[in-house]
């Protein structure tokens, strides 16, 4: 039996090659039945046969995924940002849960800058917005749970999605959220209308957090002024009682998380306050925003299919003599549509970092460095040992078929 009908919602603002890497990679995708949806100030010309572009350029992430979600024409609609990169089997697990018509939404987990370690796993949220994490059992693929209104499921917006009727139901995303707390505000709305939710740990995407007008590419905060008005907005809008604590207790947590990066030496001590002042301006418009409906019609759009390539996954083995053979094995192979990943070792302590690049995945680094946290600084082997435990790393996110040495 053919899987449902998926429509895939990009939003991109002044992110043009971030966009067009995850384009790429999403030809790598198992699950074959899916449309993109495109919505960005700049159109992704060499995929434009292949994606539904919709013009935007007003900075609202609730809008934008709204302008998305009246023109899909899937059954289910997922989310994924444009600076993040799905491992292959990401769309065909996050849906698989489907099956189950209570389910209304799902979310997986996230992998931080290096591409290893994790980012997000599973978390509940309260009513101020704040995120509680918890363990689920990981080796299961899936695991279903009751609408809590008081205590939700939380969703990673890169890496979620609804059923199509459910997200109906709740009239999409509220736009005064234009940014933060946009998928935890729906999330709470789709558990007060009894819909459950599916957390699938092995759905997973890499979220590397590329610059934006609100932050370097280091992660430090350069305005705060949509996320100070999105939490007094959610505040207002779902705590029971004085929503005062909670939006002092936010103010602290964000100062310190400003000194912090002024004792790391990523932020001047100079620009801290001018930062929290927009924190204190953006919470004093929230409470001044109203609930709007938006106006989330259903437009006429056929189903645009995404051409995928559903080829085996090659593995080339890389020491420091082979970066010629690398290259040119890796372009042919990726011209010839394989999905391929890399393991580049060099002889040193060096951690280990995966990004997505020219249409392969690099996995790089020291034959003695580590690539997982838990492991100790320097590992003592081989370079035929670390290369068989970085096969199986890997083939624990996508399975292997094929690997090649240069030899």
């Amino acid at each position: 039996m053919k899987a449902a009908p998926v429509s895939l919602i990009i939003v991109s603002q002044k992110r043009p090659e971030h966009l067009l890497r995850l384009l790429q990679s999403l030809r790598h995708q198992t699950h074959d039945n899916f449309e993109v949806i495109v919505v960005a100030d700049i159109e992704p010309s060499p995929f434009v046969n292949d994606v539904k572009y919709i013009p935007f350029t007003n900075a609202n992430i609730s809008a934008a995924r709204n302008a998305g979600i009246a023109i899909a024409a899937g059954e289910v609609i997922a989310f994924c940002d444009d600076d993040a990169i799905p491992d292959p089997p990401w769309l065909e697990r996050l849906i698989s849960p489907f099956v189950n018509p209570k389910v209304g939404a799902t979310t997986g987990f996230s992998r931080g800058r290096n591409g290893i370690s994790r980012q997000w796993g599973a978390m509940r949220f309260d009513l101020a917005g704040r995120d509680h994490p918890f363990n689920i059992d990981e080796t299961q693929p899936s695991e279903i749970f009751d609408p809590s209104p008081d205590a939700p499921i939380k969703l990673i917006g890169t890496n979620m999605a609804f059923r199509k009727s459910a997200l109906f139901e709740i009239n999409g995303f509220d736009e005064n959220f234009r940014f933060f707390l946009d998928e935890t505000d729906a999330k709470l709305r789709l558990d007060q209308a009894g819909w459950k939710t599916a957390i699938v740990p092995h759905a997973q995407v890499h979220h590397h957090y590329a610059a934006s007008e609100r932050r370097t590419e280091n992660r430090v905060p350069t305005d705060l002024f949509e996320i100070g008005a999105s939490k007094a907005y959610f505040c207002k809008t779902h705590m029971k009682g004085d929503s005062n604590p909670a939006l002092r207790d936010f103010t602290n947590e964000q100062l310190i998380r400003l000194t912090v990066l002024v004792e790391q030496h990523k932020l001047r001590r100079r620009d801290v306050t001018p930062i929290m002042q927009t924190l204190g301006n953006g919470m004093s418009e929230g409470l001044l925003r109203e609930p709007k409906s938006p106006d989330l019609t259903i437009l006429p759009s056929e189903f645009r299919l995404f051409d995928t390539n559903n080829s085996e996954h090659v593995v080339l083995c890389v020491g420091p003599r082979d970066a010629k053979w690398m290259t040119k094995t890796a372009r042919k192979m990726v011209n010839e549509g394989k999905c391929v990943s890399v393991i580049q070792l060099s002889p040193s302590p060096r951690y280990f970092q995966v990004r997505f690049k020219d249409g392969y995945w690099l996995h790089r680094g020291g034959v003695y460095g580590k690539s997982i946290r838990t492991q100790s600084l320097i590992q003592f082997t081989s370079y035929r040992r670390r290369f068989a435990a970085e096969i199986n790393r890997i083939s624990m996110l996508y399975p292997v078929d094929t690997v090649l040495t240069n030899s």
